[in-house]
């Protein structure tokens, strides 16, 4: 599909903060029926979304998670069992701020608290 693999390099500004490179195929930018979903305006191209983001399969991981470590928070000993109870009580807390963003449409805070929600659970030992 690609002659070469030269990638044209374009900076990623957010809130006039440089965050990152971002290297792309000018031949990629070049077919029409890749770039179209992309076009805001003639001549500006934005990236609006990389990869998929699954959120039923994001729910079921965050739920099975949750579950799961309330039954370790039942069964654990009472030196161990406050500490579990407050980490349990905040992602409680994220789960509850995560609808709140859903039924207020907040896609940009939902999608944070999202990868928030799921590094969290990936530091308890969590994976999906």
């Amino acid at each position: 599909m690609f002659v070469d693999a030269a990638f044209k390099k374009y900076k990623i500004d957010e809130n006039n903060v440089s965050i990152g490179v971002l290297e792309v195929n000018q031949n990629l930018l070049k077919m029409n029926d890749f770039v179209q979903p992309f076009i805001r305006e003639q001549d500006y191209k934005m990236i609006i979304k990389i990869g998929d983001r699954n959120y039923d399969v994001l729910n079921k991981y965050i739920i099975a998670s949750l579950n799961d470590y309330y039954n370790r928070l039942m069964n654990a000993s009472k030196s161990d069992r406050n500490m579990m109870t407050k980490t349990y009580n905040h992602l409680y807390e994220m789960w509850v701020e995560l609808h709140e963003h859903k039924k207020n449409n907040n896609l940009v805070e939902m999608d944070k608290t999202y990868d928030l929600f799921s590094y969290e659970l990936y530091v308890l030992g969590y994976t999906n």
